[in-house]
């Protein structure tokens, strides 16, 4: 994945519960006092049809644990834990029909934000949290320099295309202008050791998919931030996925892993195997690339299904198994063992290093030992005839 669709991307993996209160209007510059355990946040939604603001934590899912918030006459407020060091991200539900937009806070005392609704994103603002202000002042920064890359790209493509350059060497240069823009953010982070980098680390390694230079900057500063913010719930986040993430590589043992199945039933995956050969299908019904993908698995699995191999789908699933079982019933898919991940109670897809953009595969041997990761279905086919 390049930097350009990485930034774009970051606004949409989210989503956890916070506190709220009886709704009320809440006028800019009036006083708000703190409570004892929660911050107050108040807003306004300027020129917006939303009926509700949807709050959730930057580092889930923004379909799941929402937090509806009422808009009355404009206005709008609730509370956020005093003690939470998580962001949140404020959505006006509008937004929820195209690119959700979504805008982070930090919990601190008097927040007062102003949400524009959809393409008028840019004019959001905030008072009375510096660690929103700064987020927003960098976010702000890196949307520069991705426009900066996404010129300089477009040039190369230009000149590959007048065959005036090569396409390797494009391909040399397209990932230069990455480390550049690496290289700027590690820089940022290296020398702000705030909540606001964390949130820049989370980005990097969620939005990152197979990109070593984003995850070598990323795990290049955990350390340092796990032990400055050794609560925060980023911090097993981050070291899960990381330790998921370098673990699964051809030639290492799987990562064991318990979810339920649709019955509700906790299974230890290891019963599961096929003697031979196992495909972990990590997908979701929201995840389109996943169900396109587990598609082209349809023919393999015929042809091999009688010689000790197995197909085993792994659902991270948002409130409940309806959205899924209703795939299940359309798709129609030969293989019938299924395994959910309700709300990521078990966090799965962390322990194996897996973000919100598309799923993952992965092939393991009768020994648990891996084969490969993310193979087409003529890498399945080959691997799984040298076991024949």
């Amino acid at each position: 994945m390049n930097i350009t669709t990485l930034f774009a991307a970051s606004a949409i993996c989210l989503a956890a519960c916070v506190t709220t209160t009886t709704a009320q209007t809440v006028k800019r510059g009036e006083h708000t006092p703190t409570m004892q355990d929660t911050y107050l946040v108040a807003g306004e939604l300027v020129d917006g049809n939303s009926k509700n603001i949807v709050v959730c934590k930057a580092h889930e899912h923004p379909y799941s644990n929402q937090l509806i918030v009422p808009v009355i006459d404009g206005k709008f407020f609730f509370t956020l834990p005093a003690k939470s060091a998580a962001a949140y991200m404020l959505i006006p539900e509008e937004n929820f029909e195209g690119f959700l937009r979504a805008y982070v806070i930090f919990p601190e005392p008097d927040i007062y934000v102003t949400l524009y609704p959809g393409e008028r994103y840019a004019e959001n603002t905030v008072t009375g949290s510096p660690l929103t202000t700064e987020y927003h002042r960098i976010r702000a920064d890196l949307q520069q320099q991705v426009a900066t890359r996404e010129v300089q790209i477009d040039s190369l493509r230009d000149l590959v295309a007048a065959g005036q350059l090569a396409e390797a060497e494009a391909t040399t240069q397209d990932s230069l202008l990455n480390i550049d823009y690496l290289g700027w953010v590690d820089a940022y982070i290296s020398e702000h050791p705030t909540l606001v980098s964390y949130q820049l680390i989370k980005d990097l390694i969620l939005m990152a998919e197979d990109d070593a230079h984003s995850l070598k900057t990323a795990n290049k500063h955990y350390s340092t931030f796990a032990a400055r913010f050794p609560d925060h719930p980023y911090t097993d986040m981050i070291g899960t996925y990381l330790n998921g993430k370098y673990q699964l590589e051809e030639g290492k043992q799987y990562i064991p892993f318990k979810a339920e199945d649709l019955t509700g039933k906790l299974v230890l995956a290891d019963t599961l195997l096929a003697p031979k050969a196992t495909l972990l299908n990590f997908w979701a019904s929201w995840c389109g690339p996943c169900i396109s993908k587990a598609r082209t698995m349809v023919p393999v699995y015929e042809v091999f299904k009688d010689k000790g191999f197995g197909i085993i789908n792994i659902a991270r699933e948002l409130r409940d198994t309806q959205s899924l079982e209703a795939l299940l019933e359309r798709e129609q898919l030969p293989w019938q063992v299924n395994l959910v991940d309700l709300e990521s109670q078990y966090g799965v897809w962390h322990k194996y290093g897996i973000t919100n953009l598309g799923g993952a595969m992965v092939l393991v041997d009768g020994d648990k030992q891996i084969l490969a990761v993310d193979p087409t279905p003529e890498e399945v086919t080959a691997l799984l005839e040298q076991l024949d």
